[in-house]
């Protein structure tokens, strides 16, 4: 139970609650089994804390530092989390279900059994954290580093993990069914037996090599990094699709495509059916046959319409013009989706940081390039944005005062 002399100084707030603290480091402290729900603990010290079992659904928890503590079994749903440190901290069993969870820190954190669905996690550091047999189905951890990781046996369906670092994580076993693998980076991650579906979107994702034991065992290649569309041939065929997808999903996956530049040799993937389940032999890969003729095919080339040609028919300068729109067009919503990810960064720093004077705008614009250096994938497509479009034509796409500064310090970038 609760120490009630600590409960009564929290209770009096986060400022003497944490003057407190500083004066009584060796103190232990116990919060246990209380109910703090929608308790105000903005950037409160806990750390080392005893909060087990502790009631805090919808509390205030932001910028707060539990380094440490004791959160098993808590309840935490529909918490602000945002920026909160968790570091080593043992949080098993803990209820996170619907949890703002943005920029918060795990870094070796157990989460076991953990419940984080639908939580929002985007940009959290969870390196070397473990989540076996957590629920994060439905939940954001788009940009999120997830690095060595644990995920064995995780709930990861319908989860977006766009632009996620998950490299040497261990995907052993989990569920990963209409999971957005999207432009994240699967390099070194290890995965066993994971469960996938048609609807599993592992486009243009960033992939050097994987292996398909624990303990770094039976990597895939052996030696060297994959080729341009090896790890999706592999995820295809050399992993067998039956151990990729859920024993009830009867769904035709005929129609699965990824996007993906890759060289005009593309070889058939054959799965022999015969070695397979009654039940799975209607899962077939079709994989576009490259023939000699659609090898001699023009490439096409980049968009370079400048003024038409004098004494051409007039309709033919119009196609031409809008040809030149239409290409405008297709560029700007390619980048749409970067110019988004920066465009919530910036939403977000500025919702908890003034920006009334100059120096307070560069101190956003700079704690924004900050988390931008980290997401290594965002940086990347940052990068080829401002390649392909001018820094005005990307200030368009994202509505924010702050835009035009972040932009013209990006462009060393490049």
């Amino acid at each position: 139970m609760a120490n009630e002399q600590h409960l009564a100084l929290l209770k009096q707030g986060v400022e003497d609650w944490n003057q407190w603290r500083e004066n009584n480091p060796q103190v232990l402290v116990d919060l246990s089994e209380t109910d703090l729900s929608r308790a105000n603990l903005n950037e409160a010290n806990l750390r080392m804390a005893n909060l087990h079992q502790v009631d805090l659904r919808m509390a205030n928890l932001s910028e707060a530092d539990l380094t440490g503590a004791n959160v098993r079994g808590a309840d935490l749903r529909g918490a602000n989390l945002r920026g909160t440190n968790f570091t080593e901290a043992d949080l098993t069993g803990t209820d996170l279900n619907g949890a703002y969870l943005t920029l918060a820190n795990f870094i070796n954190a157990n989460l076991t059994f953990v419940n984080l669905s639908e939580a929002n996690l985007r940009i959290a550091n969870l390196t070397r954290a473990n989540l076996s047999d957590a629920n994060l189905s439905i939940s954001n951890l788009s940009g999120a580093n997830l690095s060595e990781v644990n995920f064995r046996m995780a709930n990861l369906n319908d989860a977006n993990l766009r632009m996620a670092n998950l490299s040497a994580a261990n995907l052993e076993r989990v569920q990963a069914l209409d999971t957005n693998f999207n432009k994240a980076i699967l390099t070194g991650a290890c995965l066993e037996n994971w469960q996938t579906n048609r609807t599993t979107n592992l486009e243009e994702v960033i992939c050097d090599y994987v292996y398909l034991q624990v303990e770094q065992q039976e990597r895939r290649p052996t030696q060297g990094n994959f080729s341009a569309r090896e790890f999706i041939q592999l995820w295809r065929s050399s992993l067998n699709p039956i151990n990729l997808t859920a024993p009830n999903v009867t769904t035709s996956v005929q129609d699965y495509q990824i996007a993906s530049n890759t060289s005009p040799s593309i070889p058939d993937v054959v799965v022999d059916v015969q070695q397979l389940p009654p039940s799975a032999q209607s899962y077939t890969f079709n994989v576009p046959k490259v023939t000699a003729e659609t090898q001699e095919l023009p490439q096409a080339q980049p968009s370079s319409y400048q003024t038409p040609a004098p004494n051409l028919p007039q309709s033919v300068v119009e196609v031409q013009q809008l040809i030149e729109q239409f290409d405008q067009t297709i560029s700007k919503s390619k980048w749409s989706e970067v110019a988004a990810e920066i465009q919530q960064l910036l939403q977000e720093l500025t919702q908890t940081c003034p920006t009334n004077t100059p120096l307070e705008k560069v101190i956003v614009v700079a704690a924004a390039i900050k988390q931008l250096e980290s997401n290594f994938p965002l940086k990347a497509q940052i990068i080829n944005a401002l390649q392909e479009v001018n820094t005005a034509t990307l200030k368009e796409l994202i509505n924010h005062p702050l835009s035009g500064i972040l932009l013209s310090a990006l462009e060393g970038w490049h």
